[in-house]
């Protein structure tokens, strides 16, 4: 397979100095994606425990992601144009944590839509600052990206697993209380801590010039375009596997344990990350993730036994954690000078905003027409031409020969 020469810097060159505070990332992962663990899982179970139906679901899950079309570049665009990170962080991050709380008590369509609007506008942005500054440390520090990025597995673990034996039907609005603390609290103060000096030392960004830049490259387009198409094959996985998994009899305890065998596979793939990337290369990396998650995806969508989806969602971390890995090195690389937040910012609105939206609004329709099965297999086929895509656009164009004059 031919790759675009782009070079990839992993983190394991330079020699480490002292004072680098990789310990706040690690907290810092630790305690977002403790939040994520504490709702991802639950949210679409709350949603059904309050009458919406499958639609309204999945009109809750495409509309607000559009958001983040807008929030990810703007936030970002901000932080790097004016080098504010820190304070952009912790203001998104504080946010997100607040706008939480009031869905305890929200019941109708309207007032719940505008609760995830607000809390999906402060909160996508929070991930491209925290990445784009780890990489830009371990760029310095000769650490690993990965080593830093799997605490975030073991927090998503640990609340997803934790929360799944001590909800009830009638408890699924702790949730959002825990969420809350752990943004508002725990990760608010992080932000004061982490290690962004070098990010606000840094050259300052021309984000039109940057972004017109990206858009000549046929390597980047054809990114983006594998990302949509991943974000919707997540959306309707995501959103819909465990509403499916209870259709099939499992219990809050069950999908718990199914979303923390998937975080928990993805552990030894960040701990091995730069030397996977140092070996196979991003084009590989990426193609390969995205197969492993469409035949995860898809033999989900067809079980007709717990068992099995217990067996499949084991999978979905190796293959996620490759796949992560070498999108964040290849956004953080093509990213023109200054624009480190703003790339990582466009991965989030391709796949998070505009592939997200556009597979939960159909997924939620699929769900209501027919069933999981249809849902998680649509799920996988977006997976796939995004692989193709993506691999499309890695291809050398042929070199045109010029010829020869006659002597």
């Amino acid at each position: 397979m031919e790759q675009t020469a782009i070079p990839i810097d992993i983190g394991v060159a330079p020699a480490k100095t002292g004072g680098s505070r990789l310990w706040v990332a690690k907290l810092y992962y630790l305690a977002f994606f403790a939040s994520l663990g504490a709702m991802a899982p639950y949210f679409n179970l709350f949603l059904l425990s309050r009458g919406f139906s499958g639609t309204e679901i999945g009109l809750l899950g495409s509309i607000p992601p559009m958001i983040s079309l807008a929030a990810n570049p703007f936030w970002n665009g901000i932080a790097d144009r004016w080098k504010i990170h820190r304070l952009v962080l912790a203001t998104c991050v504080l946010m997100a944590g607040l706008v939480s709380f009031p869905f305890i008590w929200t019941t109708g369509f309207g007032p719940m839509l505008v609760l995830v609007i607000a809390m999906i506008f402060f909160r996508t942005p929070v991930m491209a600052l925290v990445d784009s500054t780890v990489m830009a440390t371990v760029a310095i520090t000769g650490d690993s990206y990965g080593k830093q990025r799997l605490f975030g597995s073991i927090g998503f673990l640990a609340a997803s697993l934790l929360l799944g034996r001590l909800l009830t039907p009638d408890t699924l609005s702790n949730i959002f209380v825990v969420q809350g603390l752990l943004l508002a609290v725990v990760c608010t103060g992080l932000s004061f801590l982490l290690p962004m000096a070098h990010l606000a030392e840094g050259e300052k960004g021309h984000l039109w010039a940057g972004l017109r830049t990206l858009a000549r490259q046929r390597a980047y387009v054809g990114f983006l375009l594998m990302n949509i198409l991943m974000g919707f094959g997540a959306a309707c996985f995501i959103n819909f596997v465990g509403l499916k998994m209870a259709a099939m009899g499992a219990s809050e305890s069950d999908i718990g344990f199914a979303f923390a065998l998937n975080a928990l596979t993805e552990i030894p793939i960040f701990f091995i990350g730069a030397r996977l990337l140092a070996r196979f290369g991003f084009a590989q990396l990426i193609i390969a993730g995205l197969i492993g998650l469409a035949i995860a995806y898809g033999s989900i969508g067809v079980a007709t036994s717990l068992p099995v989806v217990f067996v499949m969602m084991s999978t979905i971390g190796f293959s996620f954690g490759a796949f992560w890995m070498a999108v964040v090195a290849f956004a953080n690389e093509t990213a023109p000078p200054g624009l480190r937040a703003t790339g990582q910012s466009l991965v989030g609105a391709a796949q998070g905003g505009l592939g997200w939206a556009l597979g939960a609004i159909t997924g939620g329709i699929l769900w209501d027409a027919t069933n999981g099965t249809v849902v998680l297999l649509t799920g996988a086929v977006s997976l796939l031409a995004g692989a193709l895509i993506f691999w499309i656009g890695q291809r050398q164009p042929p070199q045109r020969v010029q010829p020869q004059p006659a002597n």
